[in-house]
């Protein structure tokens, strides 16, 4: 992976998101914005193989900020999570 790549975005798309205003580094990807996930590959033999590949990281949307759940604090009866 190139070290030097930029994120791939400014912003999540949540417009008023507190994650994006937080400016933490995304722990996945050391805020690059960019991580190396790995994927499972079939060689010609049939064995399974896994690859490392670069991607945009999926955890902050590739903005390089770190974003994760609401904390319990955080959450209202009305939520999606609420039971």
């Amino acid at each position: 992976m190139n070290p030097t790549r930029e994120p791939t975005h400014k912003r999540c798309a949540i417009l008023s998101c507190d994650w994006c205003e937080r400016g933490a580094d995304c722990r996945f990807c050391s805020g690059t914005g960019w991580w190396r996930p790995q994927r499972p590959h079939r060689e010609g033999s049939g064995v399974i193989i896994w690859l490392r590949v670069d991607e945009p990281c999926r955890v902050c949307a590739g903005t390089g900020r770190e974003h994760g759940p609401p904390s319990e604090g955080d959450r209202s009866e009305e939520g999606p999570w609420s039971g």
